[in-house]
C-alpha cells in the first residue's frame, strides 16, 4: 500500500505541474494532460477496498458511505450536465464560464462530489489506508483547483472574480475559501 501512495503523490505532482504548464502556455489542456489528472484521480483510488470488491452494506457506517457515494456521484453528474459539451468537461475547450445550475452553489460541485463518493466508500473499509488515499486525493483537487482558478481568472477576467464574490469554492457550508478570495 505504500508503493501505491507514493506512486498517487508522484503522479499528482506530475499531473499538477503539467496542466498548470499547459494551462499557462496554451490556455487549456491537451489530451495527454487531461490523462494525467485522470490517473491523479483515480490512482490513489486503488487503496480503497470498492476498487478491488464489493460486498453489500450490513453497518449503518456502509449505509451513510453508500448515501454519500450517491450524493457525490450525483453532485458530479450535475455539474457535467451544467457544462453542456464533452470538451468542456474534459478541460479541453472552453467558450464560456459555466454560473448557473449547481455552479451557483458551488465553483467546484464535480470535485466536492468526487471526495464525497470516495469518502463514502471509504467508510465501507475505513483503515488509516483510506485516510492517507483520501487525504492525497483530497490534496492533490484542492491544489488543481488553485490551478484553475487561476487560470479561469486569466481567461475570464472580472466576470470571474465576480463569480468567486458571489459563490463559494466547494459546498457552501464547507469552503476553506469564503466567496470573494481567489
Amino acid at each position: 500500500m505504500v508503493w501505491l501512495l507514493v506512486v498517487s503523490v508522484v503522479v499528482a505532482a506530475v499531473a499538477l505541474l503539467h496542466a498548470r504548464r499547459e494551462y499557462r502556455s496554451r490556455g487549456r489542456l491537451t489530451v495527454f494532460g487531461m490523462l494525467l489528472l485522470c490517473a491523479m484521480l483515480f490512482v490513489p483510488n486503488l487503496v480503497l477496498d470498492y476498487a478491488t470488491t464489493y460486498a453489500w452494506p450490513s453497518t449503518p457506517l456502509d449505509y451513510l458511505g453508500v448515501l454519500l457515494a450517491i450524493v457525490g456521484l450525483t453532485l458530479c453528474a450535475m455539474g457535467m450536465l451544467d457544462f453542456r459539451s464533452v470538451t468542456k468537461i474534459l478541460c479541453l475547450k472552453q467558450r464560456d464560464l459555466t454560473v448557473s445550475g449547481i455552479y451557483r452553489f458551488s465553483r467546484n460541485p464535480q470535485y466536492a462530489g468526487w471526495l464525497l463518493f470516495l469518502l463514502g466508500f471509504a467508510l465501507n473499509d475505513w483503515s488509516l489506508w483510506c485516510l492517507a488515499a483520501l487525504l492525497v486525493v483530497a490534496l492533490s483537487l484542492h491544489l488543481l483547483v488553485l490551478v484553475e482558478e487561476e487560470h479561469l481568472r486569466r481567461a475570464f477576467g472580472e466576470q470571474y472574480v465576480e463569480f468567486v464574490r458571489k459563490t463559494p469554492r466547494y459546498i457552501g457550508w464547507f469552503s476553506p475559501s469564503p466567496p470573494g478570495r481567489i
